[in-house]
């Protein structure tokens, strides 16, 4: 029997008591319209009938390669462990709570194939919750280098579950996921990732993002969010940022989407004038206008401008919220009217809070 050609694309899954989804994230993966394909799906200690699951699937489809982990060693090793038996030119992500539209691997393959210098590639999201209903909106971040870089100083600028990179540039370069990182290891990899190489997502959203309250992003809380400070003091060194905001500062950049009482009064502060600022150096090195880096922009800056209209009581917090005004004023009024305005249309029958 002749020896099978290494598969084009190696799609890389771990999963521990995954059930619940587990047939879903299988067929979304071997239902895709671009068929040349590997699919390692790594079972990290299972105590459900997941291991069984599995190896019923593999029986039917030779495409699904297996590895099943003596006991549970966590999502970084067990991905390492992926990446290792991975033979295609190009690494995609699936995770097991998300689903791949039919044409995502397709269309990802097609660009990368007439872009090489770009060695990361990730999709816009529709949003799902549990149960897998539609959410409102689409999840995008920037699709071009520049502002995909900018934004990867303070947070990560794909979905994971979008992600396709180029095995050379991991082979060659000696990248992997670090043991090291409990959390974040994706916004870790890719940083790493873009230092050999550009980067880009698409437009169209090719993935489904599962938003329920199991996830890492809601039950790890500050744990996860050490793990992306750590990431995001490496991006301001590459970037030549370290010098000029403290960790603290980054640590605080890192916080515009927690809500006003997270954060005391003094660090809000501290957080906005470092914002303006790091918007204010950045704005000087671009050569030119960038609209995406402008929307970035302004998505942070609504985020922490959110804190004018839901200031917490206490007479700090409220002079905390006159000196935001005070030293923007056109760009707080324009702010309080934007939250006020989704405010109201929240307040709408049938209307999901934003």
């Amino acid at each position: 029997m002749p020896e099978r050609m290494p598969p084009l694309v190696s799609v890389i899954m771990s999963v521990l008591n995954g059930r619940a989804y587990l047939e879903q994230a299988l067929d979304c993966i071997l239902g895709q319209t671009f068929a040349d394909l590997e699919f390692i799906v790594v079972d990290d200690g299972s105590t459900d009938d997941t291991w069984e699951r599995l190896s019923a699937r593999a029986e039917r489809d030779r495409r699904l390669r297996l590895i099943r982990n003596p006991a549970n060693l966590g999502l970084t090793r067990s991905l390492n462990l992926g990446l290792a038996q991975a033979q295609g030119e190009l690494i995609a992500r699936q995770d097991v709570d998300d689903l791949s539209l039919p044409e995502r691997l397709a269309s990802q393959v097609a660009f990368l194939k007439t872009r090489p210098e770009v060695a990361l590639l990730g999709t816009a999201a529709h949003r799902i919750d549990r149960e897998g209903r539609a959410l409102p909106g689409v999840g995008r971040h920037p699709c071009g280098d520049r502002a995909i870089r900018l934004k990867m100083l303070m947070q990560n600028a794909f979905f994971h579950a979008s992600a396709m990179a180029r095995r050379a540039i991991l082979r060659e370069h000696g990248l992997a996921y670090d043991p090291a990182m409990t959390y974040a290891q994706d916004y870790d990899l890719w940083s790493r990732v873009m230092e050999h190489g550009l980067a880009a997502n698409l437009y169209e959203p090719l993935i489904k993002f599962r938003v329920h309250g199991g996830q890492l992003s809601t039950t790890a809380g500050e744990a996860q969010q050490e793990c992306g400070d750590r990431v995001a003091f490496d991006n301001f060194r590459r970037a030549g940022l370290d010098g000029q905001f403290s960790a603290e500062e980054i640590r605080l950049l890192r916080r515009t989407g927690l809500p006003p009482e997270a954060l005391p009064p003094a660090e809000r502060l501290t957080q906005f004038r470092a914002l303006r600022r790091l918007f204010s150096l950045l704005d000087r090195r671009l050569a030119g206008h960038d609209p995406e880096w402008e929307r970035v922009k302004r998505e942070f800056t609504l985020q922490v401008r959110k804190y004018l209209v839901q200031t917490p009581p206490g007479p700090e917090a409220s002079r905390v919220r006159w000196v935001m005004i005070n030293e923007d004023r056109l760009g707080a009024a324009r702010d309080i009217l934007i939250w006020l305005g989704r405010g109201v249309v929240n307040r709408l029958p049938g209307r999901p809070a934003a």
